[in-house]
């Protein structure tokens, strides 16, 4: 009987879509496709995509218990985002200075107002939605980058 494990030879992060892949024998690309255009349509591919990363073993960890699997599953994730913050950290810190990180509370802020306001269906805000609030965030963002690089023009 065919079991679903996570692959280590066909891993871009977590090795889920190459196990998946493997234990459906179709490229892994398509399955890669597939989560990223759920994840971009409803989101539940991200969800999916982490589920499956906790809950499915590699090949070679045997007949380990669920509970081992899952927290194994679960520090492998904590130790990614760990070492994704730490490179990223340098980079923050070398940047424009405050103006990326009001680009980034702006765009966070954009999504979550999009986010809340499809959970609370509040129906003057039904036409909020991704698609008109993504692209006034793209222009309020290119206009402080624009408005930064000019800023830090003049510094010089």
């Amino acid at each position: 009987m065919k079991k679903l494990y996570r692959s280590r030879t066909s891993s871009m992060i977590g090795g889920v879509c190459g196990g998946l892949a493997e234990y459906l024998e179709v490229d892994p690309t398509i399955v890669r496709l597939g989560f990223v255009l759920l994840g971009l349509y409803s989101g539940i591919g991200i969800a999916a995509y982490l589920i499956l990363w906790i809950i499915m073993p590699y090949p070679d960890m045997g007949e380990t218990s669920t509970a081992e699997v899952i927290r194994e599953g679960a520090e492998e994730i904590r130790d990614r985002a760990q070492e994704a913050a730490e490179s990223i950290s340098p980079c923050l810190k070398q940047s424009q200075g405050p103006t990326a990180n009001v680009v980034l509370g702006i765009f966070l802020i954009g999504l979550g107002v999009v986010f809340l306001s499809r959970t609370l269906n509040i129906s003057w805000l039904r036409w909020l939605n991704a698609g008109t609030l993504m692209p006034i965030i793209l222009i309020i963002v290119g206009v402080l980058l624009l408005k930064g690089q000019r800023t830090n023009k003049r510094g010089e």
